[in-house]
């Protein structure tokens, strides 16, 4: 099992305990003796609380690793290049314009690059992210990559968005951590103030990443 392979199953066995654990309080303030359905009931709730967990907390972890994490440690780690792009790989997702429309395909372009590596031979690889603004065919950009990697790590990035993400990623990790301490004993001013302190936290270390990335052009 890879590393990232290994925080997701983490991540999902945490918010499903964390989901139990808020799950049995709200079942002891209800009483569900004599009702039809109680079991179902039960399970369905459950079941709910589970997966809002898993995304919350997906959202503030899995994403910061993706996006934060994982880069800082390959612009540490890994040999830097200069890329050449000279294509691009067509990937379609699932997306909506408004609210309340529904789910079309959307067209994501993500840069192939070509560069020499320290052996002399010439390699081919996809970015690892992408734009609205993907860059041009012919466009020279900085890159770190290693052979055990599938695709090349981008260092110039729209610091904009990925900023945003920063803030996103510690906005999730403040109403993932309200939701977990509900099941404790502390009241809700010292829940939101561990809330705070988390999303802070979370958003600070990414905001290091970005800085570290920035700095390693």
């Amino acid at each position: 099992m890879t590393f990232f392979g290994g925080l997701i199953a983490v991540v999902v066995l945490l918010s499903v305990f964390l989901g139990y654990r808020i799950f049995s309080k709200i079942s002891d303030k209800r009483n569900y003796s004599g009702k039809t359905g109680g079991v179902m009931e039960k399970t369905f709730l459950f079941l709910i609380i589970s997966l809002i967990m898993v995304s919350i907390n997906a959202l503030a972890f899995i994403l910061s690793y993706s996006f934060f994490w994982e880069k800082a440690y390959r612009t540490y780690d890994e040999p830097q290049y200069i890329a050449t792009v000279i294509g691009y790989k067509k990937e379609i997702t699932k997306g909506k314009n408004f609210s309340n429309s529904s789910y079309s395909d959307r067209v994501i372009f993500f840069p192939k690059v070509e560069y020499t590596n320290a052996n002399g031979k010439k390699i081919v690889k996809t970015l690892d992210i992408t734009s609205n603004n993907p860059p041009a065919l012919g466009e020279k950009i900085k890159i770190t990559d290693a052979d055990n990697q599938n695709s090349t790590n981008a260092l110039e990035l729209d610091w904009i968005m990925l900023g945003a993400g920063g803030i996103f990623t510690g906005v999730a990790a403040f109403f993932a951590v309200l939701l977990a301490t509900y099941s404790s004993s502390y009241g809700m001013k010292k829940r939101i103030m561990w809330s705070f302190g988390a999303a802070l936290a979370l958003t600070l270390i990414n905001v290091f990443c970005l800085v570290f990335i920035y700095l390693k052009q």
